[in-house]
């Protein structure tokens, strides 16, 4: 069998990087896209090293699992609190994809690869299949991020010499993230969020309004807000006014480069929950 090294590095690192995303996004933490980039293009070396002449023995089961872990640390550095779950949730969908590989050369008359994702294919199919990929990977694992810790927590946010401080819950279901940056975004009730905002964006923005939050947009003087987009039972695609904070602390830990979305909607009936975090990384 014939194998070229930059279509095996290629589809590799693309296939590390869905992995990678989709375990962070099902984990509920924030992540760094470079750091999934560094930790995806480690394991397209380590598969290429595979077919090197004298490396072979790296296909065995131990240097897989530690080619795993070790692109996890590199992916999911700091992320010292939830490290084990997104580890777990990484290493589990490698060898299953790694076992669909291998099931699917074997229809199709590929000689075995050793569970490393390599098939001959035109770029074309391979991006379709990458895609296809990170969809059902997604599917499969999104329930173990419906379902976690609900704890509740206090959240410190200041813009501008404005400060807040708000009840808000810790739930492992709430995976919303800013899809440029990466970033996490900590939904706030407009009211708890409204002595935050500046005077001049605060005396614009009401419950109705953020039902219409393309219009609303456009009418906030302030560089900060954007729209971020989510989807929920009902709603197949919607959109969050949100801005960034100057800082924002959940019991001393500062999650840096966060945005908070402003619900328009109340988010508990009952206990003075005012908004909802991700668990924290």
């Amino acid at each position: 069998m014939v194998v070229y090294i930059d279509s095996l590095a290629f589809l590799n690192f693309l296939i590390n990087y869905l992995l990678l995303l989709a375990s962070a996004r099902v984990s509920g933490v924030s992540f760094r896209r470079l750091r999934l980039a560094l930790g995806a293009l480690f394991g397209a070396f380590y598969a290429v090293a595979v077919w090197l002449p004298g490396f072979s023995f790296l296909g065995n089961l131990f240097w897989k699992a530690a080619s795993c872990i070790l692109m996890a640390m590199i992916a999911y550095f700091g992320r010292r609190k939830r490290f084990l779950r997104l580890a777990v949730t990484f290493v589990g969908a490698s060898f299953l994809l790694g076992g669909a590989v291998l099931a699917i050369g074997l229809l199709a008359g590929v000689p075995d690869t050793g569970g490393l994702p390599y098939l001959p294919i035109d770029f074309k199919t391979l991006f379709l299949t990458a895609g296809l990929s990170y969809g059902v990977l997604t599917l499969v694992f999104r329930h173990m991020g419906r379902h976690g810790a609900k704890e509740v927590r206090e959240l410190t946010a200041e813009w501008g010499g404005r400060r807040i401080t708000a009840k808000v819950l810790l739930d492992s279901g709430h995976t919303l993230i800013e899809p440029v940056s990466g970033a996490e975004v900590i939904i706030l009730g407009l009211d708890a969020a409204l002595p935050l905002l500046p005077p001049n964006a605060a005396a614009l923005i009401t419950p109705e309004l953020l039902r219409d939050p393309i219009g609303l947009l456009t009418a906030l003087p302030e560089a900060r807000f954007r729209l971020i987009p989510y989807r929920a039972v009902g709603t197949d695609c919607g959109f969050l006014l949100a801005f960034r904070p100057d800082t924002a602390e959940v019991r001393g830990r500062r999650v840096k480069g966060c945005y908070i979305g402003l619900s328009p909607t109340p988010l508990s009936a009952g206990g003075g929950i005012e908004g909802l975090i991700s668990v924290e990384g």
